[in-house]
């Protein structure tokens, strides 16, 4: 029987988010019973005074996870908290991201089987978390009278029954999903010609998707389509059409080379299992973002959101190359070049195919050029140039079109094996919005178990919303073993926080961080 566990903790001066994972795995070392293993997950939380930015409802307290997982010759069990994504999730993604304050878990049970070499069943059923609504009328539980969300998924993956495609080295999987929701009737009213009217609402909403998928000798075709019923919602102002989203990817990988593009359309695919819900809890699918997820501070300045209802028309391709050591490219370690580029647009009307030829229909674009160099044992370099245009009215309801030219400088030096150090230097240009940025970072680390950082934030201004003010963070972080503390202070300017498409608005932060976690 093997333990396994993590307590996280994050207190600010205004309030504090609390966690504790608890897994306990026995395995069965009999070969003559078709069991294999069991495993009970038990997660805690303390989120009664949350970090500024969340919704009203996600204060609480309680075991917000609860499971036990079978696994057996054919198949896993699940009873209690479950997480899955159907295909790439057009249907349904339900996950966790703390980061954003997201758990959209199926309190019920999920079966996945593996009867046949090739084929794969899923099927799944519960009730979605919505932060603490469980325990507002009980002590323990779900709030069982609200909705209940099912679904299944089966792929077949062609290549196991061929030979002669495990020759080529091919293969293909074809695959489907169908997800139901049902919620009951609520009393909405809206207003016609000044006489008040009663939305007739559909009880079960149903969503399916198709895909294929084929790869051979380094390339990779896929192509996934969507349809959603009628489900009107705050989402989509209670509009009564249909959904649907389409995408297909292209890429290509051997060793020095890699390139993909990729292509979207989607209309008014907001999912949720509460038709009433805004923000980020709720939503039974996900909508894949066709943009570079930037890490560095100023590329991610000004973020991509998924439009869910609205619709887009999103296209990215990247290529990335490797020059050979040796080579005048290269050089004596190599040197890898990254081209990345990303263009969302709106679409032309409501359930349109045609892409917004407008200005005002040009949602995002990012085209940056990156730049990865070892320069000898002990240094190295990347290095990025970045255009970028953000549509604000759309992704943040104001501030207009903002177009920026970003540069990065980030280098990394190796003193010896107990002593290392980094730095960034990053500047955005924009005349408009809050003007220009200037970012500065540097990190020491010390025998592997202690890094210091700072970081300096300052907007030189000269725009019309310049705030012209200091931004810093200072932060000491110790490990040992399995335990990781970090203490700092830190002054942040509000802005979109971003994950995977989804964005949650922070507001402007200052004061004590402490984090704690521990992995047992």
């Amino acid at each position: 029987m093997r333990h396994e566990g993590l307590l996280e903790h994050k207190p600010w001066y205004y309030g504090s988010q609390s966690y504790v994972d608890l897994s306990v795995h026995y395995l069965n070392d009999s070969n003559s019973h078709h069991f294999h293993s069991l495993q009970a997950n038990v997660r805690g939380e303390l989120t009664r005074w949350p970090m500024a930015g969340y919704e009203a409802d996600f204060p609480g307290y309680g075991l917000s996870h609860l499971s036990l997982d079978a696994t057996f010759d054919f198949g896993e069990l699940t009873v209690g908290d479950v997480y899955d994504q159907f295909g790439s999730g057009l249907v349904l993604n339900i996950y966790e991201d703390r980061s954003l304050g997201i758990d959209g878990a199926l309190r019920g049970a999920r079966l996945h089987l593996t009867p046949y070499r090739g084929l794969t069943l899923k099927m799944l059923g519960g009730k979605q978390r919505r932060y603490w609504e469980c325990y507002q009328d009980r002590a323990f539980g779900w709030n069982y009278s609200r909705d209940v969300a099912l679904g299944a998924d089966l792929q077949l993956d062609i290549e196991q029954w061929s030979p002669r495609m495990q020759e080529l080295d091919m293969s293909l999987s074809l695959g489907g999903s169908y997800v139901s929701k049902y919620q009951q009737d609520d009393t909405i009213l809206t207003t016609v010609g000044g006489q008040p009217y009663r939305y007739h609402l559909p009880l079960w909403v149903g969503a399916g998707a198709v895909r294929a998928e084929w790869g051979m000798r380094g390339w990779n075709l896929m192509a996934e389509y969507a349809y959603k019923a009628n489900d009107p919602s705050v989402d989509n102002h209670f509009s009564y059409r249909h959904g649907d989203a389409l995408m297909a990817s292209l890429s290509y990988s051997r060793k020095g080379l890699s390139w993909f593009a990729q292509v979207k359309r989607s209309d008014n695919m907001a999912f949720r299992s509460d038709r009433s819900r805004t923000g980020v809890a709720g939503r039974l699918n996900h909508m894949p973002v066709f943009a570079y997820q930037h890490t560095y501070t100023l590329a991610a300045e000004y973020p991509y959101a998924t439009r869910y209802a609205e619709g887009e028309w999103a296209f990215q391709t990247e290529l990335c190359y490797t020059f050979p050591r040796r080579t005048r490219m290269g050089g004596r370690y190599g040197t890898t070049f990254r081209l990345s580029a990303s263009h969302i647009r709106g679409l032309a009307s409501e359930g349109s195919w045609a892409v917004d030829p407008t200005a005002a229909g040009e949602y995002y674009t990012d085209v940056h050029l990156m730049l990865e160099k070892r320069l000898s044992e002990r240094w190295w370099l990347n290095a990025m140039l970045m255009y970028q245009a953000s549509n604000l009215d759309v992704i943040e309801g104001e501030g207009g079109m903002v177009r920026c030219g970003i540069g990065v400088l980030d280098a990394r030096f190796h003193v010896n094996d107990n002593v290392g150090m980094r730095g960034e230097l990053q500047y955005l240009y924009t005349p408009q919005f809050e003007g220009q940025w200037i970012f500065a970072l540097y990190e020491l680390e010390l025998y592997q178990c202690l890094t210091l950082s700072g970081e300096w934030l300052y907007n030189i201004g000269h725009a019309p919303d310049a705030v012209n003010e200091h931004f810093y963070t200072a932060q000491a972080t110790y490990t040992h073993g399995a335990h990781r503390l970090s203490l700092g202070y830190t002054k942040t300017r509000e802005g979109m926080h971003c994950s995977g498409g989804i964005c949650r608005y922070v507001p402007r932060q200052q004061g004590l961080t402490l984090n704690y976690d521990f992995n047992f």
